[in-house]
C-alpha cells in the first residue's frame, strides 16, 4: 500500500460514516437561520462520535468541547490499521444549497503548521449540503457531484486557496481539490503563508508611512475644534 492509497482509505472510511448518518436522518428540526450551520456541525460531531465507538479503523473519536469556540477541529479521530496510527482532524462545512456561492474560511495556517510540527498531518474537510424543509431542514445532494458530501484533505485543497488579511485559509466552495504529495503540500502551504505575511507587511508599511501626515492632520483638526469647545465652556460658565 502506498501513502495515497492509505489516504483514500482514511477518507472513504470517514465519509462512509457520514453518509450513513445523513441517510438515516433525512430531516432535522434545526431552524434554517444565520447560525444554523453551527448547529448542524454540532449535531454531526456528536453523531460521528456515536457511530465510531466500535469502528474497525476509527478509534477514540471525540467532538470539540462546546465551551471552546476556537478549537482547531470540530471532531477528531485516530485511524488505526495494524501499526499505522494517524490522528485526523475533521472540519465540517455546511452549505445551504439555495444560498450564494461562498468562500468559507478553512482555518488558520498557523494551526496546521503546529499540527505538522507535533507529528500530525491530516485535516479532513467534509462538506454537507442542506435545504429548508417544513419546520427544519433536510440533507440533499449537490448538483455538482450528485453526492451528499464532498470530502478531501487540506493537503489536496485547490491551488486557488488564499490567505485572507485575518490570516484565514479561504477557498471557493466549488473549487475542486487536487491531489498532491505531503511534501508538495508543505511547499504550497508555506508559499501561501509567506504571501499572506508579505501582504500584511506591505499594508503595515503603508500605514506606518502615513502616520506623520495623519498625526499632523489630526492635530490640525483638533486645533480647529478645541478652541470652539473652550469658548462654549466659557460662555456657559
Amino acid at each position: 500500500m502506498q501513502i495515497r492509497e492509505l489516504e483514500d482509505l482514511m477518507k472513504s472510511q470517514i465519509n462512509e460514516v457520514i453518509i450513513n448518518i445523513l441517510s438515516q436522518n433525512d430531516h432535522l428540526k434545526i431552524p434554517v437561520k444565520s447560525r444554523g450551520g453551527a448547529e448542524i456541525s454540532d449535531w454531526l460531531e456528536e453523531r460521528f462520535v456515536e457511530q465510531t465507538k466500535d469502528h474497525e479503523y476509527l478509534k477514540k473519536s471525540e467532538f470539540a468541547p462546546k465551551e471552546k469556540t476556537k478549537n482547531p477541529w470540530d471532531a477528531r479521530t485516530f485511524f488505526q490499521l495494524n501499526t499505522i496510527y494517524e490522528e485526523i482532524w475533521i472540519d465540517f462545512k455546511t452549505f445551504k444549497l439555495s444560498g450564494k456561492d461562498s468562500n468559507p474560511d478553512m482555518g488558520t495556517p498557523d494551526k496546521i503548521i503546529e499540527f505538522i510540527k507535533t507529528g500530525g498531518f491530516y485535516l479532513l474537510y467534509i462538506y454537507v449540503y442542506y435545504e429548508q424543509h417544513n419546520n427544519g431542514l433536510r440533507f440533499v445532494k449537490h448538483k455538482q457531484n450528485s453526492e451528499l458530501t464532498k470530502v478531501y484533505f487540506l493537503k489536496d485543497i485547490s491551488h486557488t486557496v488564499r490567505i485572507t488579511p485575518s490570516n484565514q485559509l479561504q477557498v471557493n466552495m466549488s473549487a475542486e481539490p487536487t491531489y498532491r504529495t505531503r511534501d508538495e503540500f508543505i511547499d504550497l502551504l508555506m508559499e501561501k503563508y509567506r504571501e499572506g505575511l508579505e501582504r500584511q507587511r506591505d499594508k503595515a508599511i503603508k500605514k506606518i508611512a502615513k502616520i506623520p501626515k495623519d498625526t499632523s492632520l489630526l492635530k490640525e483638526k483638533n486645533n480647529q475644534s478645541e478652541p470652539t469647545i473652550l469658548q462654549k465652556i466659557q460662555e456657559i460658565f
